[in-house]
């Protein structure tokens, strides 16, 4: 798998030690206390990711890395295009070579959030951003390059990361205990969902017979505003920094889509692992940790 060391991929890798025989890969920081192999590799160098896959000769991959700064993508263009295009094509083109089963994470920004209505998996995309349209070029090479291959499109990810910076929590709780002004839009709609839950989903799809696309969100329509304020509520951050803005008050270049809600009904008619949604993971929190959510 890809991304070890990030957000999403250090709780796939924990959850898999055991399970399977796994190759963790990571770029430049080594995340701790992670079990199994773990191996540094530049996913921009082709012949070093083909000859890592040969070497360990893998039944599944996990992509799980990615640029995923959309701020960022839409000023490194070329970047992103590396990292969430180029890497991609050359994990599906190993993954068909292989024999390999390949499960790609995507995004809901692969849409422009205009439906006024919740996106299915076989919704036509129209992203807004240089980034979803990075990721949606990567989904139609997974498509096209893999002979088995799953797409999980998720939202915005909660919970610890092996550097505690990554996820939505960690960065709002960090800004507010340092007495930072933080922004949160009252109407942009996201389903947010823990990455130690999407991780149980994503493992229990790659290790069953399912193929195609599948939405992987929790099952919440909830504001940036409301998601932020009951994240610092419950773990006890000050809240007189956060401002509920409008996104008319706050244009953007590309605009932020408003209404990204993803259904994820065709997810939850094939998983055992239940989608549990920001309410219920507050709820069965012990302490300030998202771990065992």
């Amino acid at each position: 798998m890809t991304g070890a060391s990030g957000l999403l991929g250090s709780h796939v890798a924990r959850q898999a030690a055991g399970r399977f025989n796994t190759l963790g890969l990571f770029q430049n920081f080594r995340p701790p206390d992670i079990p199994g192999r773990l191996e540094p590799l530049d996913l921009a160098d082709a012949a070093a990711v083909r000859s890592r896959l040969d070497d360990f000769r893998p039944d599944l991959i996990v992509h799980c890395a990615a640029l995923a700064d959309a701020d960022r993508a839409q000023r490194e263009p070329d970047l992103a295009r590396r990292v969430n295009v180029d890497a991609t094509a050359t994990l599906a083109q190993s993954a068909r070579r292989l024999g390999a089963k390949m499960l790609f994470v995507s995004t809901d920004l692969i849409f422009d959030g205009r439906k006024g209505a919740p996106y299915a998996e076989d919704d036509p995309p129209c992203p807004l951003s240089l980034y979803g349209q990075t990721k949606l070029d990567a989904e139609q090479i997974v498509r096209a390059g893999c002979d088995a291959w799953l797409i999980a499109r998720t939202s915005l990810i909660y919970g610890p990361s092996p550097r505690g910076n990554r996820s939505l929590d960690e960065k709002l709780g960090a800004a507010l205990r340092e007495g930072r002004a933080v922004k949160l839009f009252v109407d942009e709609f996201r389903c947010p969902i823990a990455a130690c839950n999407l991780a149980a989903a994503m493992l229990e799809l790659a290790d069953s017979q399912h193929t195609g696309v599948f939405h992987l969100v929790g099952p919440e329509r909830l504001s940036r505003y409301e998601i932020g304020m009951r994240i610092a509520r419950r773990f006890g951050w000050p809240t007189t920094t956060i401002e509920a803005k409008s996104t008319r008050d706050v244009p953007t270049n590309p605009p932020r889509p408003a209404d990204l809600v993803l259904d994820n009904s065709k997810a939850r008619s094939v998983l055992k692992t239940k989608l549990r949604g920001l309410t219920e993971t507050l709820d069965s929190l012990s302490g300030n940790s998202w771990d065992g959510c």
